[in-house]
C-alpha cells in the first residue's frame, strides 16, 4: 500500500511540476485579457527572417500579420481559423482543430495546463518536435522548436503589451480576398 501511495504521489508530483517555467509568466494570468507583441521568426540555414505583430484577445481572438518576406494574416476567430496571402489574393478556411498542432504562436491561445500538455505532447508530433519556451521572469522571450523538415526555428517576441485596447475589427479576415474553404 505503502508503495502505490509513494508512486502516486511521485506521478503527480512530475505532473505538477514538470512545466513550472509557465508558472510565473503574465501571458498566462487570469488577469491578462489581450496581448500585442511584435515578432521574428529565424530558421537555421538561409532561410528569411520573418517579421510581423500578434494580437490576442482572450478567450479565443487571435491574429498574426506578416510583414516581411510576404504580406499575410492567420486569424483565429473562435474555432475557425483563416489563412490570407495577399501575393495570391485567396484567404482559405480552416477548422482549428484539424491545424492547431502546426502553429506554434497559438500556444498563447491556450491555458497553462494545455500548454503543459502540449509541450509534453510534442515530442511525438510530427509537425513541431522539441519545443522549448524560454522566458525572461513574467515575460516570454521565445519559442524554439524543430518543425516537420528537421529544421530548428526560433521565435523572438519583442514590445509585448498586456491589456491593450484591441479592436475587435482586427479579427475579421479580409473579405476582398477569394474564401476557399476546407474542413
Amino acid at each position: 500500500m505503502l508503495n502505490k501511495l509513494l508512486i502516486i504521489f511521485l506521478f503527480f508530483s512530475f505532473n505538477s511540476f514538470a512545466c513550472t517555467q509557465l508558472n510565473n509568466l503574465s501571458i498566462y494570468s487570469d488577469d491578462t485579457k489581450t496581448i500585442s507583441l511584435n515578432y521574428i521568426q529565424s530558421f537555421e540555414g538561409n532561410k528569411p527572417n520573418v517579421e510581423g505583430q500578434v494580437f490576442f484577445e482572450k478567450p479565443n481572438l487571435f491574429k498574426i500579420i506578416t510583414y516581411n518576406p510576404f504580406q499575410t494574416e492567420l486569424i483565429v476567430n473562435d474555432q475557425d481559423v483563416y489563412r490570407t496571402d495577399y501575393a495570391l489574393n485567396e484567404t482559405i478556411k480552416y477548422k482549428l482543430k484539424n491545424i492547431e498542432s502546426q502553429i506554434p504562436a497559438l500556444l498563447l491561445l491556450k491555458s497553462r495546463q494545455q500548454v503543459c500538455k502540449f509541450l509534453k505532447d510534442s515530442k511525438n508530433s510530427e509537425f513541431i518536435s522539441d519545443v522549448k519556451l524560454i522566458n525572461d521572469k513574467e515575460k516570454l522571450k521565445t519559442i524554439s522548436y524543430l518543425d516537420q523538415f528537421g529544421v530548428i526555428t526560433q521565435i523572438n517576441f519583442l514590445d509585448i503589451k498586456l491589456n491593450d485596447e484591441i479592436d475587435k475589427k482586427i479579427f475579421d479576415y479580409n473579405k476582398e480576398t477569394v474564401l476557399i474553404i476546407l474542413n
